[in-house]
């Protein structure tokens, strides 16, 4: 959920416990300053964490990362540990 959305929703709940306390007793004024205190504090401290989906590497990479990264594991691939593998600039002057 995004830091806006979660922030919303705070403030909706805010509202509604602080509305629901205040018809339930008006005169615990102070009490009421405190509640609303605390969700204010609640709203401070709230941080943007990271989602499983920025975690995993990023999908938009430049041209010559993705060639690297295609040609690693096309070497990881082909590449066993019995076998060595030559390249064809080898092969060409053998």
């Amino acid at each position: 959920m995004k830091l806006s959305n979660k922030k919303k929703l705070l403030t909706v709940i805010e509202f509604a416990v602080v509305g629901v306390a205040t018809w339930l007793n008006p005169q615990a004024g102070f009490l009421l300053f405190l509640l609303r205190l605390c969700f204010q504090i609640l709203t401070a401290l709230q941080t943007e964490e990271p989602s499983e989906a920025d975690k995993e590497e990023p999908t938009n990479r430049c041209l010559r990362d993705r060639q690297q990264s295609d040609r690693k594991a096309a070497m990881a691939r082909r590449s066993l540990p019995h076998t060595p593998v030559k390249s064809t600039k080898q092969q060409k002057l053998n």
